[in-house]
């Protein structure tokens, strides 16, 4: 019974180690995949009023940056830099 049960224990410890490694590693494809390739995304760029100020929209590598207020990425072979907005970057299925 002892041994059933320290059975089970290990079995119930690895299968949460493997979940919340999976997850990681999934999340480090995500990142290479991104800094490599670049990932089919939306940005877009919010006035201070919250209003929509312009979308980007394609296969878009974001660099991060040192500092909270500036965003930079390539979209379409041209460098975007964003100082002082609020952005908000979403990861879109492809078309």
């Amino acid at each position: 019974m002892t041994s059933r049960i320290s059975l089970f224990t290990l079995f119930l410890c690895t299968v949460v180690l493997l979940g919340g490694c999976s997850q990681k590693f999934q999340r480090g494809v995500k990142d290479f995949q991104s800094k490599w390739v670049g990932l089919e995304r939306r940005v877009t760029v919010y006035s201070s009023s919250g209003e929509p100020v312009r979308t980007y929209q394609g296969r878009i590598d974001i660099e991060p940056t040192e500092y909270g207020n500036k965003i930079k990425f390539a979209h379409d072979g041209k460098m975007v830099l964003i100082y002082n907005m609020g952005v908000l970057v979403e990861e879109v299925e492809k078309e």
